[in-house]
């Protein structure tokens, strides 16, 4: 079998890969050492399974290993000394189970890391263009879009000063990204709300606050204790202690 299998140009891990037969067992058959192969029917299931591969005959290869295992004294379905462990004969070891499941960890954690930081990239995209897009405000400091806005037949109620201002911004729901500006700063403050997160200002003069126009209905406003609206078809709200009644529910 040795010799024709180098007839034909065969590796013996070629019909390893082919038959899933451990080379160990592969040379244990071409050298009739069959103390080394599982033995019972294993031994000849092997060896038809060589034979198939290199196009000998499987009857002639069956008989020469049971002529041979008999004159070497031993009975062709007996002939055994190594246990049989698994049915699939490979050099490879198994992997851990231990670090397959570490590495499982790993992989949904990088997954879900990414997808966080997608979302809030996302917010933080759409929060920023609802500003960019919104209208200029007016004197009162409201943004108002004088092509649709309907006009205005009723005198507005006058404002309530107070000699204070506190405003608490809560997420309700689901996460929501804002921007705050604190009386005349220049620069804006960002901030991912979690569910039922938090935040408290408290300013000298007025308060603008930034949000997606999607994420409206999701924040709660409240002015010095009292639940404000948001409004939903803006971007911002900016409250000072003359007009925050506008936004008094």
């Amino acid at each position: 079998m040795r010799l024709a299998r180098e007839a034909r140009g065969v590796t013996l891990r070629q019909i390893s890969d082919q038959t899933h037969i451990s080379i160990r067992y592969l040379e244990a058959i071409e050298a009739d050492d069959y103390k080394q192969l599982p033995g019972g029917i294993f031994n000849r299931s092997f060896i038809k399974a060589y034979a198939k591969h290199i196009g000998f005959d499987e009857k002639e290869a069956v008989e020469g290993y049971m002529r041979t295992a008999r004159e070497q004294g031993e009975s062709p379905d007996d002939v055994s000394t190594t246990p049989y462990k698994s049915h699939v004969y490979t050099d490879g070891g198994a992997r851990s189970p231990l670090v397959t499941l570490l590495l499982t960890i790993l992989v949904l954690a990088i997954l879900s890391l990414g997808v966080y930081a997608a979302l809030h990239w996302y917010q933080r995209r759409e929060a920023n263009r609802d500003n960019n897009n919104a209208p200029a405000p007016n004197a009162q400091g409201e943004k108002v879009n004088s092509s649709t806005a309907p006009p205005n037949t009723q005198p507005s109620p006058a404002p309530v000063a107070s000699d204070k201002l506190h405003v608490e911004v809560t997420a309700r729901g689901e996460d929501v990204y804002i921007s705050t500006w604190i009386d005349d700063s220049k620069k804006s403050t960002g901030t991912l709300l979690k569910p039922d997160q938090t935040e408290k200002f408290d300013p000298q003069e007025r308060l603008r606050l930034t949000y997606a126009r999607v994420k409206a209905k999701a924040l709660e406003v409240t002015i010095n204790g009292r639940k404000a609206t948001v409004p939903a078809d803006k971007t911002e709200m900016v409250i000072t202690k003359e007009g925050s009644e506008q936004f008094i529910q």
